[in-house]
């Protein structure tokens, strides 16, 4: 199934209440599949990769290119400079992980972040 930016607007709004502590990662997953009808898999990818954009540790799981700039861009709007540049590390430190399992680059993702950059 693909991930549409609609979904993704949804499992934002709910990541956010995980990361802030008001629900547990798996309310999240659960309530991400009722709400945007994502499958909890990737439910729980999401919720993943935003916790680590917000600490700006390395990710493994790799969403669209829309997706990826609306949670950099949303980060940006709802948490300010110092949680964007977290996101935009985690996100070249996903990019750079992927270079090496030998399945090609990231480029249009490493497009959106070198535009991103301040």
């Amino acid at each position: 199934m693909k991930i549409t930016l609609e979904m993704s607007k949804g499992a934002y709004e709910i990541a956010k209440k995980v990361y802030s502590g008001k629900t547990s990662r798996n309310q999240g997953k659960i309530e991400i599949n009722k709400v945007t009808g994502m499958n909890e898999g990737s439910a729980q990818a999401f919720i993943t990769i935003f916790l680590a954009m917000m600490n700006g540790e390395e990710y493994k799981r790799a969403f669209n290119n829309d997706t990826n700039k609306y949670l950099l861009e949303s980060i940006r709007q709802d948490f300010g400079p110092d949680y964007y540049t977290n996101a935009l590390k985690a996100v070249q430190k996903h990019i750079d992980y992927y270079s090496t399992l030998r399945k090609g680059n990231l480029t249009g993702l490493q497009k959106i972040v070198n535009e991103m950059k301040y």
